[in-house]
């Protein structure tokens, strides 16, 4: 009898510990939960040739108002932003968008498309030598995170976001 109770004490507490895991909530389908100020950041340090850049945030004052400029998607979509723009009129800007949902992605991607047709018709009516940059824009995304890069170093830039994100499995 004392040998049963201690197999069933063993079978349980190995069934406990297969539990475990499940407790924990599993991956996070939405990802690792970074400040997209802090990946702005690092994407703008990645192009040495940025002119001064003028930032705004989710953080600040009129937030709603500033987001409306680079996208059209209901802000009650947005979790977190920050975004940036040439302070000399010129075609480069980078934003970063936190989504609550990742499902959201494809829907932030197109607006940041349109945004950027926008500026590339802006441009070519007032100074075509900034449509190249336009044209080659990029906007990217990892899991609930979307980026928008309008840069001379595109890809450089494109890279220092992708640092952020563990390899997926």
């Amino acid at each position: 009898m004392k040998h049963v109770k201690k197999g069933l004490c063993l079978v349980l507490a190995a069934l406990m510990l297969m539990g475990v895991p499940g407790c924990s909530g599993g991956k996070d389908d939405n990802g690792p939960d970074l400040d997209p100020a802090e990946l702005l950041q690092a994407m703008m340090a990645a192009d040495t040739t940025l002119p001064a850049m003028v930032t705004k945030s989710s953080q600040e004052e009129g937030a709603k108002d500033n987001f409306f400029y680079l996208s059209d998607l209901d802000y009650g979509k947005v979790e977190a932003y920050c975004y940036a723009f040439a302070d000399v009129g010129t075609a480069e800007e980078m934003a970063v968008v936190r989504l609550k949902d990742k499902s959201d992605a494809a829907a932030l991607m197109e607006s940041l498309h349109d945004h950027v047709k926008s500026r590339q018709g802006t441009f070519e009516e007032y100074d075509p030598e900034q449509v190249p940059l336009t044209e080659d824009a990029v906007v990217i995304r990892e899991g609930r995170y979307v980026a928008l890069i309008v840069s001379k170093k595109n890809g450089l830039v494109q890279k220092e976001f992708q640092k952020f994100f563990p390899e997926t499995e």
